[in-house]
C-alpha cells in the first residue's frame, strides 16, 4: 500500500510537506473562476467539488486551504512534466507489481471524490430511478459461462502471470455486460478485458480461477462506478469545463505522487526507494553523530527489566486467571493462589533480566519485551519434551538506555532520516522556484 493520502485529501499534502506557495491576487476574475494558474482557469464549481469532498472528513475545511492545495498540485504536476521532458521519467503511480495500473488508480480516485462530494444528490438520483442495485441497468441478463471464459482466463504454463496477447485480444471482443443509465443513452458494453485490466494481481487470480461469483460482483461494482461518472457528466449541473477541470486536478495529484515517488519522498512497500537509498548512502558518519546527539530519544532501548511470572498447566486455567486479574484480583494474589512454579512462594520473581540474560530462557525473553505494569496474555511453552505449560507475565520495572552510536541500527535509521530531510529541503527549493515563476491569480470573492 502506498504511503499517500486518499484523493479527497490530496489537496493538503503539498502544503503540509513543503510549505506555502506565494499567493498573487491580480484581479479581478469572473465569478465563475476561482483561480487562474499560468493562464489556465480553475472554475469555481470545480473548487466547490473538492471543498465538498474535503468537508465530508473535516467540516471546518476552508476553500482557501483546498485551493492552496490544488494550486500547489498544479505546480508540482508542471515540475513532473518538466522532468519527463528532460528525460527524467517519473514513476507510474499505482503500477507496482501488486497494484493497479495508472488509469485504474485515476478512475478509483475519481469515483471516491465524486461519491463523497455528491453523496446526497447521488443517493437521490438512485432513489428516483429505483435502482439500488447497479445490475438493474443491464439491458440483457448476465450470462457468465465458465466454459466460454476459460480459454481467455486460463493461464498458459507456469511462466505466465497474466493473459497472453492472444487472450487479451479475445477478451477485448468478449462482451460481459450491456447496459445504459437512461433511455437516451446509447447502449454501453463492458468487455472481459475492461473488467480484467481494472483488477490488481490478487483479484485477477479470482478471475483466472473462474470464480463467477467474484466476476459478477466485479461487474456490479464497475457499473456502480460508471453510473456515478454518467451522473456527474450528464446530470450534476457542472459545465463541461468544470468537469474537465476536476479531471485535470485528479491528474495533477497523480503527477505529483509520481514526482514525489521519483524523488524518494513517497514510498510503496512493494517497491524499492532508490532515490532515498542513494541519498542515504551519501550521509557521513559526522552527520549521523550530529543527528544522534540532537535526536537521542529516537534511539532508546530497553536495558533491563524486573519481572514476575505465573505458571499453570492449561490454556483454560490461564484464561480464567487472566479474567480474574482483569476483574480486580492482584497479580500477587494470583501467583500465590494458582502458580505451579517452584518460585510461587517467592512471588514468582524472575529478578532482573538484561540484554544478555534474556536469552537464557524463553520466558525471560518474552518478559523483556512486555510493557511495564500490564499483565500479559498467556503464553504456551515451546513444543519440547515434557508436558506443555502456560506463563502469564508482568514487568514491574523497566530501565531504559540508548542504542550505541556505532550500532548498525543507529547508522541505518539516522542515515534514512537525514536523507529524507535533505530530499525534502531540495524539493522545497524546487517548489519555491516553480512558485516564483508561476502566474497565479486568485478570486478572493469565491473564498
Amino acid at each position: 500500500m502506498k504511503r499517500s493520502i486518499p484523493i479527497l485529501f490530496v489537496v493538503f499534502l503539498a502544503a503540509v510537506l513543503l510549505g506555502p506557495v506565494a499567493w498573487q491576487a491580480w484581479g479581478p476574475l469572473p465569478d465563475s473562476v476561482a483561480a487562474r494558474i499560468n493562464g489556465e482557469d480553475l472554475p469555481a464549481d470545480t473548487l466547490a467539488v473538492f471543498v465538498a469532498a474535503a468537508r465530508r472528513a473535516d467540516p471546518t475545511t476552508t476553500p482557501q486551504v483546498v485551493l492552496k492545495g490544488l494550486v500547489e498540485n498544479r505546480l508540482l504536476a508542471g515540475m513532473a512534466e518538466h522532468e519527463d521532458h528532460h528525460g527524467h521519467h517519473a514513476a507510474q503511480v499505482g503500477s507496482g507489481n501488486v497494484g493497479y495500473d495508472r488509469d485504474t488508480v485515476r478512475e478509483q480516485q475519481r469515483f471516491r471524490l465524486l461519491r463523497s462530494a455528491f453523496a446526497e444528490p447521488l443517493r437521490a438520483a438512485v432513489q428516483t430511478r429505483g435502482a439500488d442495485n447497479s445490475l438493474t441497468y443491464l439491458t440483457q441478463p448476465l450470462e457468465l459461462d465458465a466454459t466460454a471464459l476459460a480459454p481467455m482466463l486460463t493461464l498458459e504454463q507456469a511462466l505466465y502471470t497474466t493473459m497472453t496477447e492472444a487472450q487479451q485480444q479475445a477478451a477485448k471482443q468478449y462482451v460481459l455486460a450491456r447496459y445504459r443509465f437512461a433511455e437516451s443513452q446509447p447502449e454501453q458494453t463492458l468487455s472481459l478485458w475492461d473488467l480484467y485490466r481494472r483488477q490488481n494481481i490478487q483479484l485477477k487470480v479470482q478471475m483466472h480461477n473462474l470464480n463467477l461469483a467474484f466476476v459478477r460482483e466485479a461487474i456490479k461494482q464497475q457499473l456502480t462506478m460508471e453510473f456515478v461518472f454518467y451522473w456527474f457528466e450528464q446530470e450534476s449541473g457542472l459545465s463541461r469545463q468544470a468537469v474537465a477541470a476536476v479531471d485535470r486536478c485528479l491528474d495533477d495529484a497523480l503527477h505529483r505522487d509520481a514526482l514525489l515517488h521519483e524523488m524518494g519522498l513517497m514510498h510503496d512497500i512493494h517497491d524499492d526507494n532508490p532515490a532515498l537509498r542513494e541519498q542515504a548512502g551519501k550521509v557521513t558518519q559526522q552527520q549521523i553523530a550530529e543527528y544522534y546527539a540532537a535526536n537521542k530519544d529516537e534511539f532508546t532501548r530497553v536495558e533491563r527489566v524486573r519481572a514476575r511470572h505465573l505458571r499453570v498447566d492449561s490454556q483454560q486455567a490461564a484464561d480464567r486467571i487472566v479474567a480474574e486479574i482483569r476483574d480486580g484480583l492482584s497479580f500477587e494474589q494470583a501467583i500465590a493462589r494458582y502458580s505451579l512454579a517452584e518460585d510461587a512462594t517467592d512471588g514468582g520473581q524472575l529478578g532482573w533480566i538484561d540484554r544478555e540474560s534474556r536469552d537464557d530462557h524463553w520466558t525471560r525473553a518474552l518478559a523483556f519485551v512486555q510493557p511495564q505494569g500490564r499483565v500479559s496474555a498467556p503464553f504456551r511453552s515451546p513444543a519440547v519434551s515434557g508436558a506443555p505449560y502456560w506463563e502469564i507475565l508482568q514487568v514491574d520495572e523497566k530501565v531504559m538506555g540508548y542504542q550505541p552510536l556505532d550500532s548498525e541500527s543507529v547508522r541505518y535509521r539516522a542515515s534514512l532520516a537525514i536523507a529524507r530531510e535533505q530530499l525534502e529541503a531540495r524539493f522545497r527549493e524546487q517548489l519555491a522556484d516553480a512558485s516564483a515563476d508561476a502566474s497565479l491569480r486568485i478570486n478572493q470573492g469565491v473564498m
